[in-house]
């Protein structure tokens, strides 16, 4: 199998430098994920939501789009620099996705956003959880790149 084409296992293991890069930007991918969803939610929103929303249409909106474009910009700053912290916030922002996305299934309120059909939701949760996989494989690779980096230090003392 050639690796330099191949899509980085989040779980599979770290051995080397460039390695640890491929799977740091996983993170990267995930916030783009991210922005994608968002900007389907404010599609869905502008595009498919019933009348009772009309007044609300473009604050949703805007604020989706507004998440999206951060999104994209933290994804951005991940591809280019990978470091430890946005693939901890970026984990922590999924897991509370989903996790607000649980409890609004047992109290049995609207899923997500007001305006998204329930299918969207649905992606939105699902995509979610890809976020939450994909952040954990942009840690383990941006933690063990910060030790790729700091060893050979260590080592010339």
């Amino acid at each position: 199998m050639n690796r330099r084409f191949s899509f980085p296992n989040p779980f599979g293991p770290v051995d080397s430098g460039s390695t640890a890069q491929a799977m740091a930007r996983l993170s990267a991918v995930a916030f783009w994920l991210w922005a994608a969803t968002g900007l389907m939610q404010a599609g869905l929103v502008w595009y498919a939501s019933d009348a009772s929303y009309a007044e609300f249409r473009g604050a949703t909106t805007g604020f989706a789009v507004f998440f999206a474009l951060i999104a994209a910009i933290l994804g951005w700053t991940q591809w280019r620099r990978p470091n430890r912290i946005l693939p901890v916030f970026g984990l922590a922002w999924a897991l509370y996705e989903l996790s607000s996305t649980g409890v609004s299934l047992m109290v049995g309120a609207p899923l997500g956003v007001a305006g998204v059909p329930a299918w969207g939701g649905m992606i939105a949760a699902a995509a979610m959880l890809a976020c939450a996989v994909l952040h954990i494989g942009g840690l383990r690779g941006s933690a063990a790149l910060a030790r790729f980096v700091t060893a050979p230090a260590k080592s010339k003392r």
